[in-house]
């Protein structure tokens, strides 16, 4: 493995000069196959590793080995092994201790799960990749998310055109953050740089501690409501100044989702990626687009009349995304606006075939806000 990992800083410093992965691929394998004893199945996969990684330099690696052809498991009457192929038409036959993770593996292994790679750690380590593929049922309602820079705004409603449920999850998260900036501030004032990385690793634990209890909190509303779960799809934001990298650029959005899928699929529930397109400037009591925030951020404010908080009516429109989006694959309908607002106000031709039109809200939204 210590060869492997030279190898694989090699190739991250022979990205240098190429344009394309293509150019790095043709340049590198045959140096490869000499610096390793893996085969050319697991050195391509470590070059397409390598040309993604954004470190120049790796202190460990896992290498994978794929089922069948780079890797296979057998059994003896005491053992399990895992045998790992190498080059040149060698295995390696590795025994796997039968601990609380083999007795765990194969319970999983027994419940459907199936493994198709093997990995290969530092430290001679054997870690396995499950994967299971799970019939979702669709739930009654929707539970529409919104993530802002401050809470979670979530907002449960019913295919009758009923607001089920609103609250605001994560406020204390914000607020210890704000007092963790203004603590590093200070620290850098000071040139204290040891208790900056200390505090550092604070906030990133308090995070994802915390955003694991929210999601979990989450969890538990759509199980109570039968709901699926709704979230928007969002791209990186651009820095756009100071105030707007503290603000936007720190929201956990990312690390939401990915905690959120894995529990979604823990608990068979589906989890649906609406368009973000206009959730913040659509009026969930009229139909209409209007401008967005107004000069006071909390607060949507319409022609129609309707104010309201502004991260709730865009968690209810999240909700009602979905909900239009369900309805809409199931009649086959093109265009789903009956409302004041045109089916040309939330087009987004190329999200689900034919659904072009996410904007159809009767005014009992706007009066159960």
């Amino acid at each position: 493995m210590v060869k492997a990992i030279n190898e694989y800083n090699h190739l991250l410093s022979e990205r240098a000069g190429c344009n394309t992965f293509m150019q790095f691929h043709h340049k590198t394998p045959s140096a490869s196959k000499v610096g390793t004893s893996f085969n050319i199945q697991i050195i391509c996969s470590l070059i397409r590793d390598a040309w993604k990684k954004k470190a120049d330099k790796v202190a460990g690696l896992t290498v994978k080995f794929n089922v069948p052809r780079n890797c296979k498991t057998f059994e003896t009457k005491s053992n399990f092994f895992v045998s790992l192929g190498t080059y040149p038409k060698h295995r390696v036959a590795v025994p796997i201790k039968q601990n609380r993770n083999y007795v765990r593996f194969q319970s999983l292994i027994r419940n459907g799960w199936t493994c198709k790679t093997f990995g290969l750690t530092k430290d001679l380590q054997i870690v396995t990749y499950l994967s299971k593929e799970a019939e979702m049922h669709t739930r009654k309602n929707v539970l529409g998310i919104d993530i802002n820079a401050k809470h979670f705004a979530i907002t449960v409603i019913s295919p009758d055109e009923k607001v089920l449920y609103q609250t605001y999850l994560g406020k204390h998260i914000w607020i210890k953050r704000k007092k963790i900036m203004q603590r590093r501030a200070l620290l850098q004032s000071l040139n204290a740089e040891k208790k900056i990385d200390r505090i550092k690793a604070y906030e990133r634990n308090f995070v994802k501690t915390n955003v694991g209890q929210i999601t979990r909190e989450i969890i538990k509303l759509a199980t109570k409501y039968d709901a699926d779960i709704a979230i928007e799809k969002l791209n990186r934001f651009k820095s756009k100044g100071r105030n707007f990298n503290r603000n936007v650029m720190r929201i956990p959005f990312f690390a939401f989702r990915r905690i959120l899928e894995q529990r979604c699929f823990d608990n068979n529930i589906h989890l649906d990626i609406v368009d973000s397109w206009h959730t913040s400037k659509w009026c969930s009591h009229c139909g209409a687009v209007g401008n967005g925030h107004s000069s006071n951020y909390a607060l949507f404010r319409c022609k129609c009349g309707q104010i309201v908080n502004s991260d709730r009516k865009a968690s209810l429109a999240v909700a009602v995304k979905s909900l239009l989006e369900r309805e809409g694959m199931e009649k086959g309908n093109s265009q789903i606006s009956r409302w004041r607002g045109s089916v040309n106000n939330l087009i987004r031709p190329d999200v689900i075939g034919s659904l072009c039109s996410v904007n159809n809200a009767p005014p009992i939204y706007g009066k159960s806000i």
